[in-house]
Formats: C-alpha cells, sequence, structure tokens
C-alpha cells in the first residue's frame, strides 16, 4: 500500500482563510513535539551555482553576481530583488527570547528580498542593510505574525481529532504542519484556534545580514525531461490515481529534500488539487513506466510561502519522478 509522502507536495493554507475554507481544508496530522513558532519561509541556505555547464548568459550573470558580493563583503547594501541570507531572533516586548533562525535549522533565512515573502517587519527593515550588519527593530503585530481574528477559531467534529488530542494540545494541519491549538473540547466538537502563536503580541527582532548577492534566473514554465521512456500510451486523466517515485530537491543548489525511495510509493489523484500544480501538469504528461526530471517553477510550487524550514520563498524546484502506475477513476 501506498504511504503519503513526508514532503507531500501541496499548496500552502492562507493564513487568513475564511472559517469555512479552513473547516473545508482541515487535516488533522497528529499531536505536535513542539509549538513551531516560525511559520512558513525558513529555507536551508543555498549556493550561487548551480551546475558546471552554463552558457555565456549565464556566465556573465554568475559573474555579475561574484562581483556584487565581494562588493557587498565590503560594504554594500541590500536591495529589493537580492537574494538574501539573515539571521534573526524573535523576542518579546520584554526582550525573553522566543526562538531563532538557529534554534530553529541553524541555516540562515533564505529569500528574495522586495517579494513579499516574509513578514513587513522583516521585508521593511533589511534593506540598506550591509552584509554583517546586525540591527534589532521593535515591530507591532500588523508587522509581525498579524492581530487575532475570530475567523481563525473554528469548530471540528470531535472524530477529527488525533487520539489523545485534548484541550492545550497543539495539533498539526495539513501537509506543512500550520500549527493549531485545541482550546475546547464537548461531546461532538472540537474548538480549534489557528490563530498564530504569536499574533496580536508586540515583538522584537533582531536581524543579522549574512549575505546579500544578485538573485540567479528563476524559471518561468514548467520543463519534462523524459530520462526514461514510457509505455507510450497510457497517460493520466483528471481522476485517476497515479502511482509514483520520486526524488525532490532545490534546482538552486541540489540540495534534496524528501524522498520516497526508502519509503514506499506515493499516490494522489490527478487534477483536484492533492498536490502543487508542477506536480499535477508535470506528471499529467507522462506514460506509464516513464521516469522524467520535473523542473517546476516557483509559481507553480510553494510560491512565495515556501514550506517550512525545507524548501525556502520563492523556490524553484526539480523533482525526479518515476510513474509506476495509473489506475482509472470509477
Amino acid at each position: 500500500e501506498a504511504h503519503e509522502s513526508k514532503m507531500a507536495p501541496r499548496t500552502a493554507l492562507p493564513a487568513a482563510a475564511t472559517a469555512s475554507l479552513l473547516f473545508a481544508s482541515v487535516v488533522l496530522m497528529g499531536v505536535a513535539h513542539r509549538d513551531p513558532v516560525l511559520g512558513s519561509g525558513v529555507g536551508q541556505a543555498g549556493s550561487l551555482v548551480r551546475g558546471t555547464k552554463m552558457g555565456f548568459m549565464g556566465f556573465r550573470s554568475a559573474q555579475r553576481a561574484a562581483i556584487r558580493r565581494v562588493i557587498a563583503q565590503v560594504g554594500g547594501v541590500a536591495e529589493s530583488g537580492d537574494r538574501i541570507k539573515l539571521h534573526f531572533r524573535i523576542l518579546s516586548e520584554e526582550g525573553e527570547e522566543i526562538t531563532s533562525s538557529r534554534v530553529a535549522s541553524e541555516e540562515p533565512l533564505m529569500f528574495t528580498a522586495g517579494q513579499g515573502a516574509m513578514m513587513p517587519g522583516i521585508e521593511s527593515n533589511i534593506i540598506g542593510m550591509k552584509v554583517g550588519e546586525k540591527k534589532t527593530v521593535s515591530v507591532g503585530p500588523a508587522e509581525a505574525f498579524g492581530e487575532i481574528s475570530e475567523e481563525n477559531i473554528v469548530k471540528v467534529p470531535k472524530e477529527k481529532l488525533p487520539a489523545g488530542a485534548d484541550v492545550g494540545a497543539v495539533l498539526r494541519m495539513g501537509t506543512q504542519g500550520f500549527p493549531v491549538r485545541v482550546t475546547a473540547v464537548d461531546d461532538s466538537e472540537a474548538t480549534l484556534d489557528m490563530n498564530h502563536p504569536l499574533a496580536g503580541k508586540n515583538l522584537q527582532f533582531e536581524l543579522e545580514m549574512i549575505d546579500a548577492f544578485e538573485a540567479p534566473p528563476q524559471l518561468t514554465a514548467l520543463s519534462v525531461e523524459t530520462t526514461q521512456a514510457g509505455d507510450g500510451e497510457s497517460f493520466p486523466k483528471i481522476g485517476d490515481t497515479v502511482t509514483v517515485h520520486y526524488t525532490g530537491s532545490l534546482l538552486e543548489n541540489g540540495q534534496v529534500f524528501d524522498s520516497s525511495l526508502e519509503r514506499e510509493p506515493f499516490q494522489f489523484i490527478i487534477g483536484v488539487g492533492q498536490v502543487i500544480r508542477g506536480w499535477d501538469e508535470g506528471v499529467a504528461q507522462m506514460s506509464k513506466g516513464q521516469k522524467a526530471v520535473l523542473k517546476i517553477p516557483a509559481a507553480l510550487g510553494y510560491g512565495q510561502s515556501g514550506a517550512g524550514n525545507v524548501i525556502p520563498p520563492g523556490a524553484d524546484l526539480q523533482f525526479e519522478v518515476e510513474l509506476i502506475d495509473i489506475k482509472a477513476a470509477e
């Protein structure tokens, strides 16, 4: 039997969705071991050059980026559109540490400045920072994790809760592990608070600029590169269930973030939004038995939200996929 992917590709749930949409989309995965407060977008650091083969324009782009990095090292400043590596600490209004990038993933936060990937309290304060510079800023809820919203408090049937979950438990919602807290349970239903744990709070951000360099060119379209031909006849249609093996990596630096090869194959239904659009559209172009490399632009992947601490905001992705089987919709 196929298992759900550890990092099943799926679009992120908007934090400000209406209660009805949230209720329709809730998938409770289990009791969390800790209460993540960073949300999405804490990514691994990547390198500029992702391969040894590049054309003249690619060389010139890399050369310009290298020059800009040298300039940055001696006092240049971060600009909108730059690729940013940033360490940070989040402190309470009283100065008590809540979390930091070094605690969360040990790697700097990595994102492209000026694309709205980060909360305003970070985006608005990094522009103009020099590499190596540190600063501390005070931010209100609107610039951080937002105000507390009644729309983010929802009720679900009690049977939806994992075994053992009671008032005070922190659960993970969906495949990206968005934290929700159980605030009440009665005989028939449970109340879940989906507001971020730091919503409504005044905070301090300590920011440390690790690096700022010209962002490498990003993909603009999905590509499917065949590495082993399939039968050329059996292609999945909307509603069909497909079984695949895959390995996913960041296109920028080849860093692998998930693979099914040491687990059972992964199953999903084509065309119904169970996976990111790049998978729905890419796997639909493959025939049974085919192996291919899907190169997926961020817009068809996890967008400017990223995914937890494994996929940075705005990251283009690469998946090596084998289409093992197709089961027609009933």
